[in-house]
């Protein structure tokens, strides 16, 4: 007769540990598709209906920094240039260009997100995946600027699932990360993972919030 071994039952375990990891992972990921279409739906019709809300979020920004006391001359930050829906960054960085030079735009190049000078003059090259510039690359971010499909109260952030932003971030340490959005793209709860990156603030054209410790 031919016994189990006496470790079956911590590989057991394990197994199921993982099988669990995997299927809670699959349950997350269809749950953010969901969300993903009803709300890029939702930005897409408040995009079109929008008047104001690109330059209140840009009031709203720039309170925020001031608040902080971090506007000055010598801010290091990034933002993105605007595709399909996003939230119109250009109200925003109009009104940086005009208090500091060090400002960069996400630039996707092999898989990946550089951040890259910008200024009022700076070519942009659109490409299926965001778009490119042939500037140099900027370095010591202090803020980081993102798009986003839908957020939560404490600043849990759902983008568009290709983990660019996610794996840019996870680069980049001590910089602050915040999140560009209509107020209306706010939910109860963002479904996330381990390599999701959470926001430190999300700006909308209504109100500014903030992450909990």
């Amino acid at each position: 007769m031919r016994y189990p071994p006496i470790n079956l039952g911590s590989t057991v375990v394990i197994h199921n540990k993982r099988f669990m990891r995997r299927y809670s992972s699959k349950i997350i990921n269809e749950n953010k598709n969901d969300i993903r279409k009803k709300y890029i739906k939702i930005r897409k019709q408040t995009h079109i209906n929008d008047i104001y809300g690109s330059e209140l979020i840009a009031i709203n920004l720039l309170k925020y920094l001031e608040n902080q006391k971090i506007l000055n001359k010598n801010l290091k930050i990034a933002l993105y240039w605007p595709m399909g829906s996003e939230i119109n960054s250009k109200p925003t960085l109009a009104a940086l260009s005009q208090i500091t030079n060090n400002i960069a735009i996400a630039s996707t190049e092999n898989d990946k997100i550089l951040f890259k000078l910008w200024s009022p003059n700076t070519p942009i090259i659109s490409t299926n995946l965001g778009v490119i510039l042939k500037t140099k690359e900027l370095k010591n971010i202090d803020i980081i600027i993102c798009p986003l499909i839908a957020f939560d109260q404490n600043c849990n952030r759902l983008g568009r699932g290709g983990g660019y932003y996610d794996k840019a971030l996870n680069r980049k340490k001590n910089i602050i990360k915040i999140g560009f959005a209509y107020n209306i793209q706010k939910i109860a709860k963002v479904p996330t993972d381990s390599h999701d990156i959470k926001m430190d603030v999300i700006v909308t054209d209504k109100y500014i919030y903030r992450k909990k410790d």
